[in-house]
């Protein structure tokens, strides 16, 4: 739940007990007894216990209780919410978006937001801690920033308040196409989003990509679907590709020994597992469908890799890895 007002100013007198040199290590009663003294209302126990929590998880707040001083501490020399970079009302406006974003728990769109938010904290933290600015000691990926962003918001609150839209669709080659549609779940791929939905006039579900979407405004009645579950909509796809009335298909890999470490660490499908371990090779296998991001994954392992199942996927590797061998003979002749 997002932070309330009095739940922020107890935090403030929770934490000028804990940077207090003069009374070192305050004790639960002593610390509540200040709260009180100070907002002019009562609080229990647990309420005490719960501040402490939300500390912790808002603040990074590294909060112990010393059993031989018998009172509470920062195990951190110099730490305080007042340094902390955001605001309370930046830390509220996070804490509601947290919020809002649990309606997604478990989808994709949630861990992004969640990452972000504690990239954002910990680079900050380390930084304090070594005395150096976060990009000497914390580099993260930063990726190609594509057009579209503007409208996750919108279907964000779309998906939650179930709004359906009027979107003006334009798929790359193609003319544009109008949708009236009911969005279901947003999705990040390689450094693009996408929304799920519902198309009133198929009464399929499709995929948009929203660098593609030209124009957009609520429009029309919102169609649910309960057939529709966001967790399993892409349980056997790598990607975004989901392949309607099809069925996932054994897939076996074998890859090098030298190369098999990455696939453990980084496994290409959640349905990864290891068939069969040979001298010179592991052999993986994988219950999906066979899409093309599953063929640029495959082929992205170069030698290192040989698809042993199903021979129709076999072919077509053997294929395309012919076709690139025959470009690059073509290219010496020139």
């Amino acid at each position: 739940m997002p932070v309330n007002k009095n739940a922020l100013l107890r935090f403030r007198i929770i934490d000028a007990c804990l940077t207090n040199r003069q009374r070192a290590y305050p004790t639960m009663e002593q610390i509540i007894e200040k709260v009180e003294t100070q907002l002019g209302q009562s609080i229990s126990d647990s309420l005490f216990t719960k501040d402490l929590k939300e500390m912790k998880h808002i603040y990074g707040a590294p909060i112990l209780y010393s059993r031989f001083h018998k009172g509470y501490y920062y195990d951190q020399e110099g730490f305080s919410i007042k340094e902390f970079p955001l605001t309370h009302e930046e830390i509220e406006a996070l804490d509601f978006s947290t919020a809002l974003l649990h309606q997604l728990k478990g989808t994709r769109i949630f861990e992004q937001f969640e990452n972000a938010i504690n990239k954002v904290i910990e680079g900050y933290r380390i930084s304090k801690i070594i005395g150096k600015s976060e990009n000497q000691i914390l580099q993260v990926e930063e990726p190609v920033k594509t057009s579209g962003s503007h409208l996750l918001e919108p279907l964000l609150k779309g998906v939650v308040e179930k709004t359906a839209f009027l979107i003006i669709y334009q798929a790359f080659g193609k003319e544009k196409k109008e949708h009236l549609f009911s969005p279901y779940l947003l999705k990040e791929y390689r450094n693009r989003w996408y929304v799920i939905g519902h198309a009133h006039k198929s009464g399929n579900i499709i995929t948009l990509a929203l660098d593609r979407i030209d124009t957009i405004k609520a429009e029309g009645k919102y169609i649910s679907s309960e057939n529709f579950i966001p967790s399993d909509f892409f349980k056997y796809s790598i990607g975004i590709t989901q392949l309607h009335e099809a069925q996932p298909q054994k897939v076996v890999l074998s890859v090098l020994t030298s190369r098999a470490p990455y696939l453990i660490s980084q496994p290409i499908h959640h349905s990864q597992s290891i068939l069969k371990k040979t001298a010179d090779a592991i052999h993986f296998s994988f219950k999906i469908y066979i899409t093309t991001e599953l063929k640029m994954t495959i082929l992205s392992l170069g030698s290192d890799v040989e698809v042993l199942e199903p021979l129709s996927l076999r072919a077509e590797i053997i294929d395309c890895a012919r076709n690139v061998s025959l470009k690059y003979e073509q290219g010496e002749k020139k």
